[in-house]
């Protein structure tokens, strides 16, 4: 309250800002030089012998790809 008036609070989307973030409006980073994918899938021992992820990093990934549209969903971007 200033000056015994309620101030209207700002919402997420005005407070918060993914300004900086090089793929702020993408789903992951995409290395420009290459087109390689940064996805979260780059660790060895979650591979089997096929090149294929783990079940427990596919849902990792899932996970963080939730955790991502929510901040950019409270940001304003989607």
């Amino acid at each position: 309250m200033i000056n015994g008036k309620f101030e209207r609070r700002k919402k997420i989307a005005q407070r918060l800002s993914l300004q900086g973030n090089p793929s702020e409006k993408t789903d992951f980073f995409i290395e420009p030089k290459t087109n390689e994918v940064y996805d979260f899938i780059r660790f060895a021992k979650h591979f089997d012998k096929d090149g294929n992820p783990s079940e427990t990093l596919i849902r990792a990934k899932q996970e963080r790809l939730d955790n991502w549209h929510t901040l950019q969903e409270l940001a304003g971007i989607i």
